[in-house]
């Protein structure tokens, strides 16, 4: 019982975040061999149809920490303009005449997709259409701790914005249930290089960390990767 109690909150969070916040859809995406200039052409035919039908749209490429994976994000303002677009999608003959071409010669593989909601119900979707590199860090939640995870997630934003960085939260909804994805964003390589100098022995943010190592265990990493916009 207490387990399902559990599952149902998370639930709870996960729709009442989409309905008032920035909504992501992630397609991760891994070339077939000699077929990457292939794929990022498809995304680029892709992309051009969504921002026609009001999708922001962003194509990042996974750097360190992965295996040569491109991420097709679409973004929303809001659960609203999500569903609209959703529709729209459904009965889109331009869609039906890109897969017909895909499909013929397809080009990669998708090997996951998930959507997520931004934490700060200020951001919009045109506020991710420039480039960035960024770093991503994904976290599992503790059932039942996600409170305490996301102070801990807030107390490190302050600490890494003095430092230099932009910080994004998402809490996983489809495909990601109990997940968050903190996401790091830097105008460039030399920046968040930079920002991460910043953060060494004797530092705000190793002080917080020697804290934290004797805390309650709320949620763990499972991966962290950088990667940078192509478009």
């Amino acid at each position: 019982m207490e387990k399902l109690r559990t599952l149902l909150l998370g639930l709870l969070v996960s729709f009442s975040l989409m309905s008032y916040a920035e909504v992501a859809e992630v397609y991760q995406w891994k070339a077939f061999p000699g077929k990457q200039q292939d794929m990022l052409m498809a995304m680029t035919k892709a992309a051009k149809i969504h921002r026609a039908q009001g999708v922001h749209v962003s194509i990042n490429a996974h750097n360190i920490g992965s295996t040569q994976l491109v991420d097709y994000v679409l973004r929303w303002d809001d659960s609203k303009k999500y569903a609209q677009s959703k529709d729209k999608q459904a009965r889109s003959e331009a869609w039906v005449e890109f897969w017909s071409e895909a499909n013929a010669n397809p080009s990669g593989e998708l090997v996951a997709s998930f959507a997520g909601n931004n934490l700060d119900q200020s951001k919009k979707a045109s506020d991710f259409d420039g480039s960035y590199v960024y770093s991503v860090s994904v976290w599992e939640v503790v059932p039942g701790k996600n409170r305490g995870l996301i102070e801990r997630f807030m107390e490190s934003k302050a600490i890494l914005e003095k430092a230099g960085a932009r910080v994004e939260v998402y809490l996983g909804n489809w495909g990601a249930p109990g997940e968050y994805h903190y996401v790091l964003l830097y105008d460039s390589w030399a920046a968040l290089e930079a920002s991460f100098s910043k953060l060494g022995p004797g530092s705000e943010w190793a002080k917080m960390m020697q804290r934290r190592a004797k805390d309650e265990v709320v949620g763990e990493q499972t991966a962290f990767f950088t990667g940078a916009t192509l478009n």
